[in-house]
């Protein structure tokens, strides 16, 4: 395997921290791609490992909308090899990302929980944030989109699509779609969180889905009930599995593969069941 390498300078300035529920992460732009450092633990095999299955989805054949595509790459960050993720940058000139509770806190004048928190079901709260997004913005399939988020994240168990993960592009006055982002926290990267000593079924029941806090399967299946299922996806076996995750799993230490792959595995073999 090609050594993937990248000599990074990071100057005062030059690097954002990325806030989530989970923490900071660093997060950097240059030559036209971004850069997203494994902060809590195999992000960006995680990013990687989803974006190449999700090109097995109907996403981009049968809906109108899009996803990222990530890589992993090592580079030198202050002398010390790091690895991080890697993605083009997907806005064009003179588009802005704003992230849905930017957008709606603004119209609305208070924030965006506050108006979520009185809605009585879950069901209402998706439809309500669906409605005020197509309604400021004219993007008429935006609960279908959110339908199709909250189905990624409960294939892959992303429990941090919190609603600065949720986002539309804007030029001028005219709103679009965003591709699909920001999948790093799934697949029980968070290693931190997520101790890699305890058996994945343990930790998979754990987990709750963003932003409404409730099961995985329960906020899609919500989400759904109201605007059809979106994605599509063939089942893969432990084979298909192991074939997608050997060349990613090169960037990390022989010591943590075998862990690393039998917490992917059982992730994505114990939720494709649900989908």
């Amino acid at each position: 395997m090609a050594d993937n390498r990248k000599n990074i300078k990071l100057v005062s300035g030059a690097k954002i921290a990325e806030t989530s529920s989970k923490g900071n992460q660093e997060k950097w732009f240059e030559g036209g791609k971004w850069y997203k450092l494994d902060q809590f633990g195999y992000e960006a095999l995680s990013e990687s490992l989803i974006s190449a299955l999700l090109e097995m989805s109907n996403i981009e054949t049968d809906t109108p909308f899009t996803f990222v595509r990530y890589s992993p790459m090592r580079v030198s960050v202050r002398g010390v090899m790091r690895v991080c993720s890697v993605s083009d940058n997907f806005m064009k000139k003179g588009e802005s990302l704003i992230t849905v509770n930017r957008l709606l806190s603004q119209v609305l004048g208070c924030p965006l929980k506050d108006k979520l928190a009185p809605l009585t079901s879950g069901k209402r709260r998706i439809a309500y944030l669906a409605d005020a997004v197509t309604e400021y913005t004219g993007l008429d399939d935006f609960g279908a989109y959110l339908t199709l988020l909250f189905e990624v994240d409960a294939l892959f168990l992303n429990d941090d699509r919190h609603l600065n993960n949720i986002a539309v592009l804007k030029t001028g006055r005219k709103y679009d779609y965003c591709p699909i982002f920001d999948n790093g926290a799934g697949l029980l990267s968070n290693t931190q969180m997520l101790p890699m000593d305890i058996m994945p079924k343990g930790l998979i029941s754990t987990l709750k889905a963003r932003p409404f806090m409730m099961t995985f399967t329960r906020q899609m299946n919500t989400a759904r009930a109201i605007y059809g299922g979106q994605l599509a996806m063939p089942k893969l076996s432990r084979a298909d599995i192991a074939e997608y995750l050997a060349p990613l799993l090169e960037f990390y230490t022989q010591r943590d593969r075998g862990i690393i792959s039998d917490r992917v595995t059982e992730c994505i073999l114990t939720r494709q069941k649900c989908l």
